[in-house]
């Protein structure tokens, strides 16, 4: 009998694992958060080329947590930040952005904004501490002008 159950539970295991199959959402860039700080990289020296160093960001829901955003870009035309939004609300939280300059291109009192770093430029890091929301998907996006339909990513609190 002991042989049988280790039989059943050796053909589910290799079941398991061959059923994975690798794609795109294998290739994500995911960070489960345990402690209080967030380390973001904003990369890039041309359009084409920035990102976010993580697509999904996922944190407890109501806990005081800090983001550390580095800008690893060598292109001074390339300063980015990270605006942590409701979901389906980048493009609004962009357009609205692109009045404020003097606000690092984030419109004061957006309801559509959970909270954003300062810019950085190139070399510099910024912090912005804040409570997360409670329990849900929304999303982060560089509000800098442009930036926002290529760098964004899942923020998910549970």
């Amino acid at each position: 009998m002991k042989y049988i159950v280790a039989l059943m539970i050796g053909i589910v295991c290799l079941s398991c694992s061959q059923d994975k199959k690798i794609s795109s959402s294998d290739d994500q860039r995911i960070a489960i958060i345990s402690s209080d700080t967030i380390e973001l990289i904003a990369s890039g020296d041309r359009m084409s080329d920035i990102k976010f160093n993580l697509d999904i960001i996922t944190v407890p829901a109501l806990k005081a947590i800090t983001i550390k955003l580095t800008n690893t870009s060598s292109d001074a035309t390339m300063p980015h930040n990270v605006v942590f939004i409701e979901k389906g609300k980048a493009n609004e939280v962009g357009q609205n952005g692109l009045k404020h300059r003097d606000n690092g291109f984030v419109k004061p009192n957006d309801l559509n904004v959970i909270a954003y770093s300062e810019l950085a430029q190139i070399g510099e890091t910024r912090y912005v501490t804040f409570k997360s929301p409670k329990r849900g998907e929304y999303e982060f996006i560089c509000s800098y002008p442009g930036h926002w339909g290529l760098m964004k990513g899942t923020f998910r609190t549970q």
